[in-house]
């Protein structure tokens, strides 16, 4: 793979003074979601959000909405 990671783990994360709040969040992140919290940190970043808040947000709804999904799978 010429020393390039496909994992979603080393997705480059956005220049911010307060990437420690952004990295603690990411790691809250459950594995799978990973790419898709980097992108949206990347995407709140480039609105003017704060992208360690919108990691947060979305980490949130993607737990609310694993919730939800359990009693229709079972």
């Amino acid at each position: 793979m010429n020393g390039v990671s496909r994992h979603a783990h080393d997705s480059a994360l956005p220049p911010l003074r307060e990437d420690r709040r952004l990295a603690l969040e990411l790691r809250l992140v459950v594995g799978l979601d990973r790419e898709d919290a980097v992108q949206e940190a990347w995407l709140a970043l480039l609105e003017g959000r704060n992208p360690a808040r919108a990691v947060n947000t979305f980490a949130r709804r993607e737990r609310r909405h694993r919730r939800r999904m359990v009693p229709i799978l079972n």
